[in-house]
């Protein structure tokens, strides 16, 4: 008899517990059911899901290996210094207009695109835009860009305008004083256009902290016209435009000027503003639309560059030679 109640006896105390054991999960549930925001009592829906079979150890996946050439250049060499280059104009202030319709702001972002690729593949120099799109940029940021960066050079690329028939290129260092009235038409055009900041918004200015120093420039004179000299020397060869069959016409090398130019005017550094040729002559501007030709233009731009550093006893180390992508680590 004692035998035959055992069983039922098992059964009754295993009931037991188990009853237990529920009860104990549904007490603890209940905080987590108020911090959902929800009463413990009320219904809840369980979506069921795929088993997942347990593991008892997981191996993370080994991390992927890190492609250098994906790495900024200033975090793998971060004493880096810093040349700034200006493509002219940009956003409402469009600059000179040629006779088919071409923009100078255009122009002289695509050259300065190019001049940057050029500088950061064979120099280990780092490289600063002061805009790399199509937006409005104050003469006073671009110059604080340039001191913010500590800046060792600050090249402004432009495509000149003019009234009359022109022609050629010509690079501009600061001027404590102008000299022609010409050159005095120049500045006042190129120094004016900041005027259309009055028409855009505050939200639209750009948010760069101003370190500028009233004539910062005028200490900067003397490596200024040699830059300016050493990049004028590159750029008239390029300047040849194809007239009509059988016929060539050189272009003419307007030479080394000097201007009050407000861009430059609060930059701490070696400064020049280069108009590589005049979008407001219909053959040059064909010229200046073309991608081959930018290209030429930067080059004549970079060797300048080059020159002038070695003039001044310190040529540009060269770029470190990128890393090879690593092999994908095989499958375990």
């Amino acid at each position: 008899m004692m035998n035959k109640r055992r069983p039922l006896l098992a059964l009754v105390v295993l009931a037991t517990l188990v009853g237990a054991g529920a009860g104990a999960v549904a007490v603890a549930a209940a905080p987590a059911a108020f911090s959902a925001g929800r009463h413990p009592d009320a219904p809840t829906t369980t979506t069921a899901g795929p088993a997942i079979p347990a593991s008892p150890t997981t191996t993370p996946p080994p991390a992927a290996a890190t492609n250098a050439s994906s790495v900024p250049r200033a975090a793998l060499l971060p004493d880096l210094k810093t040349i700034v280059i200006d493509p002219g104009h940009g956003g409402l202030d469009v600059g000179a207009k040629g006779k088919f319709g071409n923009l100078e702001k255009t122009v002289t972002l695509a050259i300065s695109l190019k001049l940057k690729a050029l500088i950061e593949q064979n120099m280990a120099y780092r490289v600063v835009l002061t805009r790399d799109k199509d937006i409005d940029a104050s003469l006073e940021n671009r110059s604080a860009l340039a001191n913010n960066n500590d800046a060792v050079v600050f090249i402004s690329i432009h495509a000149n305008g003019s009234f009359r028939t022109a022609t050629g290129a010509e690079t501009f260092y600061m001027s404590l004083t102008d000299l022609d009235e010409e050159t005095r038409k120049l500045a006042y055009l190129e120094n004016n256009s900041s005027q259309l900041e009055k028409r855009i918004s505050e939200e639209a200015k750009d948010d760069v902290k101003m370190i500028l120093w009233d004539m910062a420039q005028a200490g900067y004179i003397k490596q200024s016209a040699r830059l300016a000299e050493a990049i004028q020397s590159e750029l008239p060869a390029l300047l040849t435009i194809e007239g009509r069959p059988g016929r060539s016409l050189a272009v003419e090398n307007r030479g080394i000027k000097q201007a009050r130019f407000k861009v430059l005017t609060g930059v701490a550094c070696p400064a020049v503003l280069v108009e590589v040729a005049f979008m407001s002559n219909p053959e040059e501007e064909q010229k200046l639309i073309n991608g081959e030709f930018q290209t030429k233009v930067a080059q004549a731009l970079y060797q300048g560059l080059v020159n002038y550093m070695k003039s001044m006893g310190s040529p540009p180390p060269p770029a470190p030679a990128p890393s090879p992508d690593p092999s994908p680590t095989p499958a375990p």
